[in-house]
């Protein structure tokens, strides 16, 4: 009996040793939580790209397209790093998707790399502008008459301003955007601020922000699929 328990204590060190082993290798450390995105399919699109600027900050000259371009990379490093989820970018550069088309065209080829990949959810990164400049606040848009959406819209919108985020809370709005409206799996638009707006674009260019506002988009992803 001794000698049973002695190997039995071996073998649990050996086995303890090689878990260590695994994650000082640099496996994720996974919660169990976040595990319930193992096999989902996200498609992070950031908004305009190529010929498509998008808006234009009137004081620091902030260009859209490239600002999304990098939120986005961040949400899909960080949703890689803390789940077990595919996580696909509809462009990786400042490029449309399409090399010579309308705006209609452009937004349908962005939906059928949701159709294409049979994604869980859709994620739209842009930063909006308005003629009043004092206008400013981060909003979340999801599909007009589409229940689960708005669920999804108000779960990642409370999860942003969970982060202690010194912006204005605008809410969720039903909207007619293409790529809500057309999409077939779970989608909203998140506008994280006015670059016609000064406060909101200095905010968002900067780390702090920046950081909070993918990690509440990260925190919300993961909440929604708790459900």
């Amino acid at each position: 009996m001794k000698k049973r328990a002695i190997l039995l204590l071996f073998i649990i060190l050996i086995m303890g040793t090689g878990v260590s082993f695994i994650h000082a290798k640099g496996h994720k450390n996974i919660s169990q939580e976040d595990l319930r995105l193992r096999g989902k399919t996200i498609v992070i699109d950031p908004g305009h790209g190529g010929g498509d600027r998008g808006t234009k900050g009137k004081k620091f000259g902030t260009i859209e397209k490239e600002l999304n371009l990098k939120v986005a990379q961040n949400i899909k490093k960080e949703l890689e790093e803390r789940t077990d989820a595919k996580v696909i970018l509809t462009r990786e550069k400042d490029a449309s998707l399409l090399s010579e088309t309308k705006q209609k065209e452009e937004l349908q080829a962005r939906v059928k790399v949701v159709k294409e990949h049979a994604a869980d959810l859709y994620i739209s990164i842009h930063h909006d502008a308005f003629e009043d400049t004092n206008v400013k606040g981060i909003t979340t848009h999801y599909g007009s008459n589409k229940r689960k959406d708005k669920k999804l819209a108000k779960i990642v919108q409370e999860a942003i301003f969970d982060q202690n985020i010194d912006s204005r809370d605008r809410g969720v709005h039903g909207s007619d955007f293409l790529v809500l409206r057309e999409n077939p799996s779970p989608a909203i638009l998140i506008e994280l601020g006015f670059t016609s707006n000064a406060s909101d674009e200095k905010r968002m260019n900067s780390e702090e922000f920046q950081a909070k506002s993918q990690k509440g988009i990260v925190d919300g992803i993961i909440n929604y699929f708790k459900m």
